[in-house]
């Protein structure tokens, strides 16, 4: 078969499995004159404070990073709400990132109509029949567009673990011969967007012919997932650009969704998972509630020899390794070390590319505590070589990282992972 007809079945495979989704009608949701503020906080009284304003929930005032003493807080600020914030303001140091966030997303959104919609439009008609690799990373794609191309990857097969509430396929993509498996997904928050990017990268780079990626498709079988929550991705590409959540409606409440990683059920319902459904971190009415935690769980439970395991995320340039649920919990010897040793080769790796520093440590430490995360739960079930990455940048961009931005990305991460799963082949 040719490459162009290997292409088109790809395509059509990736587009079946979103023939029928529920769709959703709204205008998008702007963020005009939305700021971007770096509090720097010093005491706990201070985060108390912000936490305390964050949790109102009917403001707009949104966390995106974790609120606690001794670390940056970076809140998203609606002009609306300047009143509500000026204590904070006077009280604790800070300074603004983004002082007009519908100004990136509209950046963002003239970059992708002259590349990702046209990529889309163009292989939806059947103008184009094969983009290349270049193509694909030059923006940010959407599912379909993702998908069909890591199909079209030598040795690839593909299979649906799961069916998200609005009628999308969750998908996983499997290539290598070896005895061992190692999965990695991404796009379990829906708007960092750089995520489902750089995994699509790092499978292209390991269907490759490199030496590398010949000697660790030997020694592994891989799957990706590309993106673990389609409906919330498809809906910060129509409507809402920072939007979180899966996409299910929550009963008794106007709020929608839950954050499918507060939903795993190790430790679920523990800290740094709210109980409010209209919070971003909302754990769900009960473990495995959502139909992402559902498909991934029951998906590498299938599996057998599953020795590593990375969840990507953005931002902040950490590298972690479990527990996240519990800041005094420690992993046992040998684990830790080993762990923190797989950690240290692949942030080394990774800042020998480009110079981009990332953080290696236990996730609870480096960021702050989150019961019922897909990381805590791989390894509590055997999967030793754990991890959840959040990817660039620390703040500048935040979630709207140009996409200009991909391929250095996705080279730096490609190194990390290598070095990481080569180190791991020496001990598995």
């Amino acid at each position: 078969m040719k490459i162009s007809s290997l292409w088109l079945a790809a395509l059509a495979l990736a587009s079946s499995a979103l023939a029928a989704p529920i769709t959703e009608s709204a205008s998008p949701v702007s963020y005009k004159n939305h700021q971007v503020i770096r509090f720097t906080v010093a005491t706990e009284q201070q985060a108390a404070q912000l936490r305390a304003i964050v949790s109102r929930h009917d403001d707009g005032i949104s966390a995106w990073t974790d609120i606690h003493a001794g670390a940056a807080a970076d809140l998203l600020v609606p002009p609306t709400a300047a009143s509500k914030i000026a204590g904070a303001l006077a009280a604790i140091e800070h300074k603004v990132l983004v002082s007009d966030l519908q100004a990136n997303i509209d950046a963002e959104r003239a970059h992708s109509e002259q590349n990702s919609h046209k990529l889309t439009e163009a292989l939806k008609s059947g103008a184009l029949a094969a983009p290349t690799a270049a193509t694909v990373f030059s923006d940010y794609q959407d599912q379909a567009t993702y998908e069909s191309f890591i199909a079209s990857l030598p040795g690839v097969t593909k299979q649906s673990i799961g069916t998200t509430y609005q009628g999308r396929s969750i998908n996983a993509f499997s290539f290598g011969t070896g005895s061992k498996r190692i999965v990695f997904n991404g796009g379990i928050h829906a708007r960092e967007w750089i995520s489902p990017a750089v995994v699509t990268y790092v499978a292209n780079y390991l269907t490759g012919s490199t030496s590398d990626a010949v000697a660790l498709r030997s020694k592994f079988t891989f799957t990706v997932i590309p993106v673990l929550n389609p409906d919330g991705y498809a809906y910060t590409r129509s409507t809402d650009r920072l939007w979180r959540k899966n996409r299910e409606p929550n009963s008794g409440s106007s709020c929608v969704g839950t954050d499918p990683n507060r939903n795993f059920p190790y430790k679920w319902g523990g800290e740094g998972a709210s109980t409010s459904k209209c919070a971003e971190d909302y754990r769900g009415t009960a473990a495995l509630s959502t139909k992402e935690a559902q498909a991934l769980t029951s998906f590498i439970k299938s599996l057998s020899n599953v020795v590593s395991y990375i969840d990507f995320h953005s931002y902040s340039q950490l590298w972690m390794y479990p527990w996240g649920y519990d800041c005094n919990a420690r992993l046992p010897e040998p684990e830790l070390t080993d762990l923190k040793t797989g950690g240290s080769k692949a942030v080394a790796a990774l800042e020998a590319v480009n110079g981009v520093s990332f953080t290696n440590g236990q996730s609870c430490l480096v960021t702050y505590p989150a019961a019922g995360a897909t990381d805590d739960w791989t390894y509590s079930i055997g999967v030793k070589y754990t991890y959840s990455v959040e990817l660039r940048d620390t703040g500048d961009n935040g979630f709207t990282l140009p996409a200009s931005q991909i391929v250095p990305s996705g080279k730096e991460v490609v190194a990390a992972v290598v070095a990481l799963w080569q180190y791991v082949a020496t001990k598995v």
